[in-house]
């Protein structure tokens, strides 16, 4: 799972999985869900995010304690 904030979008996006999305579905005004083919959401984007949402707490990394990684490729990593 990833997520992302495009500032000069102003669009959040998280990505569920990393496969290609087959369609999207705009679920409310401003609120894009990206399914695969068999209708499982696979990213949500917020479009016009810094008025949809707060992102003074929108937090990437620097979090107290460990975090754990979990990474088909290594197996499990933590950090």
């Amino acid at each position: 799972m990833n997520i992302a904030y495009f500032k000069d979008m102003d669009s959040l996006y998280i990505e569920i999985s990393a496969e290609n999305p087959d369609h999207a579905w705009e679920a409310h005004e401003g609120i894009v869900l990206n399914l695969s083919a068999d209708g499982r959401v696979v990213g949500i984007e917020i479009e016009k995010a810094s008025l949809a949402t707060n992102l003074d707490i929108l937090k990437i990394g620097d979090f107290p304690g460990q975090i754990e990684i979990i990474d088909k490729k290594t197996s499990g990593t933590t950090h």
